[in-house]
C-alpha cells in the first residue's frame, strides 16, 4: 500500500549527492600536475540536483582558488556554468574574477565578453581595464589578458 511507496521514495532520496557532497567531490578532483576530473557519479549529481544554480559561485571559487589547475578547454565545470549563461552565471563570474584574476576565469569572461548583445558587455571591458592597471595582479595575469582582444 502507501507505506510500500514512501520507502522506496526515502530509498531513492539517499542516492542524490547534498550541495556539500558535490562541492567536496568536486574538490578532490583538484590534483597539481593533472588535468582536472570529475567521476560521472559527480557530474550526474550536479545535473539532478534540485537547484542546480547554487552550484555556480562555488564552482567559479573553486576555479579561482586554483590558478596553476587545467580545467580543460573549456572543462566539464564550465560547461556546467555556462549552463546559466543569461541567468545570473555573469554576475558571480565578475565577482569571481574580482576577487582573484586566474588564466581560466578570464578566458571564460572572454567567452561572455565576444557576444555583444550581452547586457553586461560594458562591465567586462571595465573589469579587465581595472586588472590591468591593478599594480597587485601579476604579469602573467596581464599576459593573459592580452592574448584576447578586448
Amino acid at each position: 500500500g502507501s507505506s510500500e511507496k514512501l520507502q522506496i521514495k526515502i530509498e531513492k532520496r539517499k542516492d542524490i549527492m547534498t550541495k556539500n557532497e558535490i562541492i567536496i567531490s568536486l574538490q578532490k578532483g583538484i590534483n597539481p600536475y593533472e588535468e582536472y576530473y570529475i567521476e560521472d557519479k559527480v557530474m550526474e549529481a550536479m545535473l539532478e540536483y534540485p537547484n542546480p544554480f547554487e552550484l555556480v559561485a562555488p564552482i567559479l571559487e573553486i576555479i579561482e582558488s586554483n590558478p596553476d589547475i587545467d580545467f580543460g578547454t573549456p572543462g566539464d565545470l564550465v560547461h556546467f556554468v555556462e549552463k546559466f549563461y543569461k541567468k545570473g552565471y555573469e554576475e558571480l563570474l565578475l565577482k569571481s574574477v574580482r576577487k582573484n584574476p586566474t588564466m581560466h576565469n578570464i578566458w571564460m569572461l572572454h567567452r561572455c565578453y565576444i557576444d555583444e548583445d550581452n547586457p553586461l558587455h560594458s562591465k567586462f571591458a571595465l573589469l579587465i581595464k581595472e586588472i590591468k592597471e591593478d599594480e597587485s595582479v601579476s604579469n602573467k595575469i596581464k599576459k593573459v589578458i592580452e592574448e584576447f582582444s578586448w
